[in-house]
């Protein structure tokens, strides 16, 4: 395919990785290994998925699971959760490392957000224990996972249901959390190609509580990470394939609402923070934009007024726009 390359940074485009000397080695020898190694992880990865799902059903039948359950409860249920999530996360072929580990959230903590960059970001936080978020309403029809998704007492959220009750649902939440294993919202709304960061949703601002802030950052060297411009399984598949693929997760600390600040300053002042640490530059793009890119949203009267002035109609993944980018930055 012949590239195409905008003017304009654009937070939904494939990152092309330099074709380096390492570049190539790297997978020559991934798929040199690929033979032994992608049918272990990929019967890693259905071991992981069905591994908890009996002990999840056994734990969760008969629950409201819209109420507090008991510690005991509760305590088995992210066992299962976390063992998992680690099995499925090495079968993915990531190594995840942590920094900064004093600035985990407490036990009293209201909510978690991250920014978001693949389908296995929800994975590696469910391995390091934060196993409740807010999601797709999709996620609860997907065979054997829906099940480790309904236990962990996420809020499920219909994008096209314009009355959706989620806001809601997560505000209570966030406001009566004791007893609820930890909420962990992506306030994007959706993964982006890990060079920016799109406009915050409110949802985990609303409550005026205090947010803990986590950031997690793949390594692009010798492949895209993100899922933004290409599927679930495309993605995962590359992650599987390739030798490792190393993620970083970053523990941020808490912040708190300051004195007259409105929901939306506080979510603006969240996305400053990321933005001014890792160098990522806003871009006030929405998830409609990001599906029209990809071509599942046709109408182009959908996307954003930014995205209009910034890109235009003809600027779609199937014309090959991509992005170049050092991540060495």
């Amino acid at each position: 395919m012949k590239y195409q390359f905008h003017e304009k940074h654009h937070p939904f485009a494939p990152v092309l990785q330099q074709k380096t000397v390492k570049y190539y080695l790297f997978w020559f020898i991934s798929i040199l290994l690929s033979p032994v190694v992608f049918p272990f992880r990929f019967a890693c990865a259905m071991f992981a998925i069905t591994v908890n799902y009996f002990p999840l059903k056994l734990l969760i039948a008969g629950q409201d699971m819209e109420k507090p359950l008991s510690k005991w409860r509760l305590g088995h249920i992210q066992f299962w959760q976390r063992l998992s999530s680690k099995l499925l996360i090495f079968s993915y072929g990531i190594i995840y490392r942590t920094a900064n580990a004093h600035l985990r959230p407490t036990e009293n903590a209201h909510v978690l957000i991250s920014n978001h960059v693949s389908s296995a970001d929800p994975v590696i936080l469910a391995a390091l224990g934060f196993t409740s978020f807010v999601g797709k309403e999709q996620i609860k029809h997907i065979p054997l996972y829906s099940t480790m998704a309904i236990a962990g007492q996420g809020i499920f959220v219909n994008r096209d249901q314009k009355n959706s009750n989620a806001a809601e649902l997560i505000n209570t939440r966030i406001t009566n959390s004791k007893g609820f294993p930890l909420l962990t919202i992506f306030p994007e709304g959706t993964t982006v190609n890990q060079t920016a960061l799109i406009q915050f949703k409110r949802g985990a601002f609303t409550a005026m509580k205090p947010v803990d802030m986590v950031f997690i950052q793949y390594s692009q060297k010798y492949l895209n990470a993100s899922d933004a411009a290409q599927s679930n399984v495309k993605c995962t598949l590359k992650t599987m394939l390739a030798l490792v693929t190393v993620a970083n997760v970053e523990f941020m600390g808490q912040i708190s609402p300051e004195k007259n600040e409105t929901v939306q300053e506080y979510a603006e002042r969240a996305r400053d923070i990321y933005s001014n640490k890792f160098g990522l530059e806003k871009i006030e793009c929405t998830w409609k934009d990001k599906y029209y890119f990809n071509g599942k949203i046709k109408d182009y009267q959908q996307t954003s007024e930014y995205y209009q002035q910034a890109f235009g109609k003809d600027v779609l993944r199937k014309n090959g726009y991509a992005l170049k980018y050092d991540f060495k930055k």
